[in-house]
């Protein structure tokens, strides 16, 4: 099986990366591939390591076929004169009984997608790039119009 990587350059360049793997059994649940594309995504290229600390899914259940989002909270350590920072990453994902594909998009490009939990958006750290805080408040705002209670404690 081979898995898309999301290398260092990618992510600080804000490139996208697109992979697709075959689904070994029919009961292959949800849970399961996003462990393997997670897996995927912890690199280590010379000083540079990222791993995820937090992600939800949109899925309505584990052994869903069809489109979902997957919103993750993706740790990067400094490389050259940058601080360590903790960037938002979209994985647009199609799941059916023969196959799972799926695709990252950096916050940097300003994804589609905007029903990033707010539990993944706490993670986050402070950003200058233009794109991620459009999409961070993008998404922040769709989170408290869909649920009227988490206005109430913002």
């Amino acid at each position: 099986m081979a898995f898309s990587r999301l290398t260092a350059d990618q992510t600080q360049t804000g490139m996208t990366a697109m992979g697709s793997t075959l689904v070994k059994e029919k009961t292959t649940s949800i849970t399961q591939a996003i462990h393997s594309i997670f897996k995927s995504v912890e690199v280590l290229e010379g000083d540079i390591r990222q791993f995820v600390l937090h992600h939800k899914h949109t899925a309505p259940h584990d052994l869903h076929t069809g489109e979902f989002q997957i919103y993750a909270a993706v740790y990067i350590n400094g490389e050259q004169e940058q601080l360590p920072r903790v960037e938002g990453l979209v994985v647009l994902a199609t799941r059916t009984p023969d196959a799972f594909s799926y695709k990252f998009i950096s916050e940097n490009l300003n994804p589609h997608a905007c029903e990033c939990p707010i539990c993944v958006l706490d993670f986050l750290t402070p950003t200058k790039q233009p794109w991620a805080l459009f999409w961070r408040t993008k998404c922040r705002n769709s989170q408290l119009n869909q649920h009227p209670l988490l206005r109430m404690s913002a």
